[in-house]
């Protein structure tokens, strides 16, 4: 039986003719791979199915809404925490994440006490040209090309995570993929900053990457990840083993695999153990 595990970072559907069969694999999922709790993120325009999902299936679902910093206006955060979502995702920014202009946002989401998991390095694509295989993007790649028009990678790094940490102290911050590639700067961060928290989504690059590295526990304290899929749903699966496989080759124990694959998320976003 694999232990319990809290994913926290799954992209949701985009239409509502997609929400009853994703939600059931989604539930599939979690009854064979024993994954007691799934962090759902919007799209833009579909926010409103995230809050679907957790509503109609709140023993499983929590919900992040994808916001819009640059075009949206900060009360959208209170509307969100009324409405009950956990949190906000942050992605593709005009500037860079801790940029004062932003500043509102983060305020409104510490106060609330929302989780805000920012997207940090290298965004990905609907073609993964290393792999050469078509990544979770590629359902909606004519969408993801255009919304990536004119964004840059640059504005989503996790050194940003550092100011914004520096000046709202009691907000929750999860950076995803252990800030791809930069991974020691993520770890320093990390190190020092009580709140901030990094993901180790990502697939298998991303994975390997911090297995070669050995960063758990030398560069970054277990306590300080969490696990997360963000990957096509046939993937999934995948993702828990090899974690748990990869975990379990590092000489962790089972206390220390079970805060990275449930407790440290479930202390984050409130959830009783």
């Amino acid at each position: 039986m694999i232990q319990r595990v809290f994913d926290v970072h799954v992209h949701f559907v985009s239409r509502d003719d997609e929400y009853k069969e994703r939600v059931k694999r989604l539930l599939e999922y979690a009854q064979e791979f024993n994954v007691k709790k799934i962090v759902l993120i919007g799209n833009f325009g579909s926010n409103h199915l995230v809050e679907r999902a957790f509503k109609e299936y709140p023993d499983i679902f929590l919900g992040l809404a994808r916001i819009d910093m640059d075009s949206e206006k900060p009360d959208i955060v209170d509307e969100y925490k009324n409405k009950g979502f956990a949190g906000l995702k942050v992605i593709l920014t005009a500037k860079d994440y801790d940029d004062p202009s932003y500043f509102p946002f983060y305020e409104k989401a510490e106060r609330n006490n929302m989780v805000v998991l920012f997207h940090t390095g290298i965004i990905g694509g609907p073609v993964d040209y290393l792999l050469q295989e078509r990544s979770a993007m590629s359902e909606y790649e004519d969408q993801i090309q255009q919304i990536l028009k004119g964004k840059s990678s640059a504005r989503m790094r996790s050194i940003f995570l550092d100011t914004i940490a520096n000046t709202f102290p009691k907000l929750k911050i999860i950076g995803a993929h252990l800030g791809w590639p930069e991974y020691m700067v993520s770890c320093a961060i990390a190190r020092w900053r009580r709140n901030v928290f990094f993901d180790v989504s990502g697939g298998e690059v991303v994975r390997r990457h911090i297995i070669e590295g050995k960063y758990i526990k030398r560069e970054i304290s277990v306590s300080k990840v969490l696990f997360g899929t963000d990957s096509n749903i046939e993937k999934m699966p995948t993702e828990v083993i090899c974690w748990y496989d990869s975990l379990r080759a590092m000489g962790l124990s089972y206390e220390e695999i079970d805060a990275i694959m449930y407790s440290n998320a479930a202390r984050i976003f409130g959830v009783e153990e």
